[in-house]
């Protein structure tokens, strides 16, 4: 399934916190994401899904797609927060510790949910979050597992703690689970989010953090504060400047071409299909965004 929205910010959002839920409607992120996992301690859990439940309506209300990452799908919570959350028809659910029974599984309770509450016309997505050593060993697998798959979402919090190593500002230790997730992504054709920065004080290497994801293939990134939206959306976000030149440059390539030319010359440099191709995605990306 191919998502037709923008993903650049994702902010994750205690699905406990009724507060916390009703400011993230004002919140320039792209999508919000209502946690029901990890931040929702587990004598919580049957209030969050109630208040999850509750407020996916506004979200939907004012056009902002809602996200809901769900409990282990193999467990009694993982059931429930299907089964409370689908009937309101949630954008996308995030499957945590994925691997392609998990995938496989949630798919079916979906379909079996949207028949019991006759959804008609609407497909609810999903997202498995990449946070195991098996699950990037088997990225692409995972990711073939289900028609409903609009993007990955990378989780090097979980990861690191199954390794048994430290995670740092530097991102080292993860630069080879991000490199498989980003080719097994675009191999499938669809968005590729980045783990969360998880100091949340340290703006500067926010910054670094961010555009190193985006250079090496990353289309988005998942945020744990308020804050880190604004850093996002502007790395994720291509420049005026950027999308007006990719346009001069598709313009004078396809002059080329319709004079019987594969290549031409554009500022000094060669350029060829996939240079050109490459500019294509970049317009693409700023009219997403309103350029």
């Amino acid at each position: 399934m191919v998502h037709k929205s923008i993903r650049r910010s994702l902010l994750y959002v205690p699905g406990n916190s009724e507060k916390m839920i009703e400011k993230s409607l004002k919140i320039e992120a792209d999508s919000i994401i209502l946690d029901l996992e990890d931040a929702v301690s587990l004598t919580e859990k049957s209030n969050a899904r109630k208040l999850v439940k509750k407020h996916i309506g506004s979200f939907k209300e004012i056009n902002k797609e809602v996200m809901i990452r769900i409990n282990d799908i193999t467990t009694r919570d993982g059931i429930l927060d299907l089964e409370a959350v689908v009937e309101e028809q949630p954008n996308t659910i995030i499957i945590p510790k994925a691997y392609e029974h998990a995938i496989q599984t949630a798919d079916v309770l979906i379909k079996a949910l949207e028949i019991r509450f006759d959804i008609q016309d609407f497909e609810v997505n999903i997202i498995p979050l990449l946070e195991t050593s098996y699950s990037i060993a088997n990225a692409f697998s995972i990711l073939s597992a289900s028609e409903r798959i609009s993007g990955v979402q990378f989780g090097a919090e979980d990861l690191t703690n199954e390794l048994g190593i430290e995670r740092t500002s530097e991102g080292k230790e993860v630069a080879y689970a991000r490199n498989v997730i980003v080719h097994a992504g675009n191999a499938c054709k669809i968005d590729i989010l980045d783990t969360p920065f998880t100091d949340i004080g340290d703006k500067q290497n926010m910054i670094k953090d961010t555009s190193y994801a985006k250079s090496i293939g990353f289309t988005g990134k998942t945020c744990i504060h308020p804050s880190q939206v604004e850093i996002v959306n502007d790395v994720f976000t291509p420049k005026a400047e950027e999308i007006e030149k990719a346009r001069e440059l598709l313009r004078v390539f396809e002059k080329a071409k319709n004079s019987g030319e594969g290549v031409c010359m554009f500022e000094g440099k060669m350029i060829d299909n996939p240079i050109a191709e490459r500019a294509k995605k970049l317009v693409a990306k700023g009219e997403a965004v309103g350029y």
